[in-house]
């Protein structure tokens, strides 16, 4: 099979993340390189990313304004949880479009290296199992965090409708919490304001998304790649005399791969490692901001519980692919001190030593080389939600 047939493969793999970026005018694939589409899709991300900002600036600054004129600990927290998910969204909004060419590039260099041979059975059961989940995975992950999101772009609306059936004063209440320049109550302008506010909540989640299934989907393909790598190591024949030459090479061969992958996957991580850091810093005060909202917030709670599911998943996948390469990578050694190399020459001992030496050092992601990330994290991260929860709520309960 041709690299263009295995690109292609790789390509399909993207389908939903393709989807998602080119809603806020990026794409990793081949475009044209006609004058007028290549402005259209400049002038989308120009229009993405400044309705995304001016969304993250105002939510900063009504939390600080809160902060400032309000000794209320209802209103401070109102609206961190929703400035910290945009924030996350607008820091991996950036990140999609200045690694842009490096994720393209990514993805052309791993079509060299992905598996494409049907000979082997057991190889190919791998592959169809690890792409099925990860399809799964990619579905659920977008289909939550959709309708989280119309949940509360819909809760206002269906409010202000429920006032008006049982006859009482009803009022078109705003989505989000954010600050403006001008008196957003007036006519016109309060309308103007909604739509906008649902329109960046829907480019949010896009950024979000975009950028999320993409680190899911390479993680995953990573992964894959070093199972695929266990199994060759591990059926690796080294017990024939005369073929001792082809043994070697072989081997040579395998290592080879192992390098590629290392530097694949570090090349990713540094892609990765800022967005990874906001992650990190933000999932714990999102997560306890959010269920400290569900208590005091009744007609949001049900908008706020999804948004709850979404920020526990978001920061869980993160970890759980991040988990999954860790543990992929650590596992070459075990598949080389399970093969029969004690059959093999002094040569060949001598290069699978260094594999094994190397593996023996994992790939890992990081929040820019602060700390790796591997499921201990996410429990980390879900303890100190814990922790900010019981200390905002002691204060609440006091005041």
């Amino acid at each position: 099979m041709s690299e263009n047939q295995a690109l292609k493969e790789i390509y399909n793999t993207l389908k939903l993340c393709d989807f998602c970026t080119r809603k806020i005018g990026l794409t990793f694939k081949a475009t044209s390189n006609k004058l007028f589409r290549k402005l259209w899709t400049n002038l989308w991300f120009f229009i993405s990313g400044l309705i995304l900002f001016l969304m993250v600036a105002g939510e900063i600054n009504y939390v600080i304004n809160k902060l400032v004129t309000s000794s209320s600990v209802v209103d401070f927290v109102s609206g961190l949880h929703i400035a910290g998910y945009d924030t996350m969204s607008f820091g991996k909004l950036l990140t999609l479009w200045y690694k842009k060419d490096t994720f393209k590039h990514l993805l052309i260099e791993l079509a060299d290296i992905w598996p494409m041979s049907e000979r082997d059975k057991e190889a190919v059961e791998i592959k169809r199992k690890k792409l099925s989940r990860l399809r799964i995975a990619q579905f659920w992950y977008a289909f939550w965090n959709i309708l989280g999101l119309w949940l509360y772009n819909l809760t206002p609306i269906v409010v202000y409708l429920y006032h008006k059936i049982q006859g009482a004063p009803a009022y078109l209440d705003y989505i989000w919490h954010l600050s403006y320049p001008f008196d957003k109550t007036k006519p016109v302008y309060h309308e103007i304001v909604f739509v906008f506010e649902m329109y960046g909540g829907v480019v949010s989640v896009w950024s979000m998304l975009g950028s999320d299934i993409l680190f899911m989907t390479m993680s995953s393909h990573i992964s894959m790649l070093l199972e695929l790598l266990q199994l060759k190591i591990r059926t690796l024949s080294y017990i024939q005399p005369s073929n001792k030459n082809n043994s070697y090479e072989d081997i040579v061969s395998v290592v080879k791969t192992h390098q590629k992958l290392i530097k694949y996957g570090n090349d990713l991580e540094d892609a990765f490692s800022m967005v990874n850091l906001i992650n990190v810093l933000l999932s714990s005060v999102n997560i306890c901001c959010v269920v400290f909202n569900i208590l005091l917030e009744p007609w949001m709670a049900m908008s706020n519980k999804f948004f709850l599911g979404a920020a526990l998943t978001q920061v869980g996948i993160l970890c759980w692919y991040a988990d999954d390469i860790y543990t992929a990578s650590t596992g070459v050694a075990e598949a080389v001190y399970e093969s029969t190399w004690y059959h093999s020459d002094t040569r060949s001992r001598g290069a699978l030593l260094i594999m094994m030496q190397r593996s023996q050092k994992p790939l890992y992601f990081t929040a820019m080389k602060f700390s790796s990330i591997t499921m201990k994290t996410y429990s980390s991260i879900l303890t100190s939600s814990y922790s900010y929860f019981a200390l905002l709520y002691t204060v609440y309960r006091s005041d």
